[in-house]
């Protein structure tokens, strides 16, 4: 069959080429509806907030603080704040992740040691160990494309060291390890609610965290005033309570509402993703070169996105050339990551002292390929596809593999 790319059909159908998340439902308008007659603009944790809050921290099993925010980025950074750092802490980041796990804490003058992913592009536990000093203040994960890192380990190295581990959950709602929720027990975890995220509010964010004083912190640094003088009570921060730290941080109530409604939706929409991730699997099999990533034993993933191991030595094109064929073919949301890529990467790990008068010229990545071997090869070989929920879900599942299925046999 000839490939669309070189003039052929396009094998995947037009309705089934991009999926339209979230889906823009009477339940979901009617939500926005009545919180814009509702209030646009709340000052405390009530209404909206309130509401969001508490049903995030229900379908989590967790009875800790919840805080929203007007982004993910903005809930790392409330994190980071919590966590009282300071200029010359060491915090141990990952390699591999998008930038914005680590670029806020660049605000604080902290020195990013960086550990190199495992094959599924998780931090490896080992590479942590190995990196932990007697400066070292946290450890940061992030739960790749919704697969869960391995949480046993990473949970004991920061116990026996006495460090802090905060995770960033943004790929990762609802994910679960060993039978409990991702963001659930470790010191503090980060959502991003954010555009296509697996729970959205278009733009928006969450913080949660077990310890008092963490959450006050962050309170303080993004909400102040009313909201400030109902949850900060220690002496030592309270006297800040009307000005706050200087920002606001505060989720728009229109956003919120859309995150409610997708909230209330969340345990169908995760199990149709689950339903579509498992069939993807499954058709990986029966195809040469193409391969998806190991799941930690007692994990169970969010699917953020599905993500696939290119083999190079199976195929006579490369990666970039065989999705861009898989583009042709229809499947358009076929897509290498480009920002989400090894940290070294970026100028800005290499140069902090360029934008931060907290840095010198001699704190920066060390970019030797031995630092980042693991990342650069995960990388280079990896290529994803979203996953999918609703009545249609298997419709595009199956259009996505067709198309896969196609491409491998001409190029395989």
């Amino acid at each position: 069959m000839k490939l669309a790319i070189n003039g052929g059909k396009a094998i995947v159908e037009p309705q089934y080429r991009k999926f339209a998340h979230p889906a823009i439902s009477s339940f979901l308008q009617q939500g926005v509806l009545e919180q814009l007659h509702e209030d646009i603009s709340i000052y405390d944790n009530g209404g909206i907030y309130h509401k969001f809050e508490k049903l995030f921290g229900e379908i989590l099993d967790f009875d800790g603080h919840v805080l929203t925010t007007n982004s993910g980025t903005t809930a790392l950074y409330s994190m980071f704040f919590g966590l009282d750092l300071h200029p010359g802490d060491e915090v141990i980041v990952p390699s591999y992740t998008f930038f914005a796990t680590a670029t806020p804490l660049l605000h604080f003058g902290v020195v990013l040691k960086f550990a190199d992913c495992l094959d599924n592009g998780n931090i490896d536990p080992a590479r942590v160990e190995e990196l932990i000093t007697p400066q070292t203040k946290a450890v940061v994960i992030t739960h790749m494309w919704g697969i869960p890192c391995d949480m046993a380990q990473l949970l004991r190295i920061c116990r026996e060291n006495n460090v802090m581990l905060v995770e960033d959950a943004s790929h990762a709602h609802c994910a679960k390890y060993d039978g409990k929720f991702i963001g659930t027990f470790s010191d503090a975890a980060a959502w991003s609610f954010q555009g296509k995220k697996v729970l959205t509010c278009g733009e928006g964010g969450v913080f949660a965290t077990k310890h008092n004083y963490m959450f006050e912190r962050a309170v303080l640094v993004g909400h102040f005033n009313k909201r400030a003088k109902k949850e900060v009570f220690t002496k030592e921060l309270a006297q800040f309570n009307v000005t706050g730290f200087g920002l606001n941080l505060r989720m728009h109530p229109l956003g919120a509402a859309i995150g409610y409604s997708q909230l209330q939706k969340a345990d169908y929409m995760l199990r149709e993703r689950q339903e579509t991730a498992e069939y993807m699997l499954n058709e990986l099999n029966f195809i040469d070169g193409l391969s998806p990533m190991r799941v930690p034993d007692n994990a169970q993933p969010a699917w953020y996105a599905f993500p696939i191991k290119f083999d190079s030595h199976k195929f006579s094109v490369s990666m970039a050339e065989f999705v861009k064929a898989l583009n042709a073919e229809g499947a358009e949301e076929a897509d290498i990551p480009g920002a989400t890529c090894p940290l070294n990467r970026h100028p800005i790990f290499n140069n902090p002292s360029a934008v931060s008068h907290l840095y010198d010229a001699d704190i920066k990545c060390h970019t030797e390929n031995k630092y980042f071997k693991q990342a650069e090869d995960f990388h280079s070989s990896m290529f994803k596809l979203p996953t999918w929920y609703g009545t249609e879900r298997m419709n595009y599942a199956y259009a996505y593999m067709e198309a896969i299925k196609k491409v491998s046999r001409a190029y395989g």
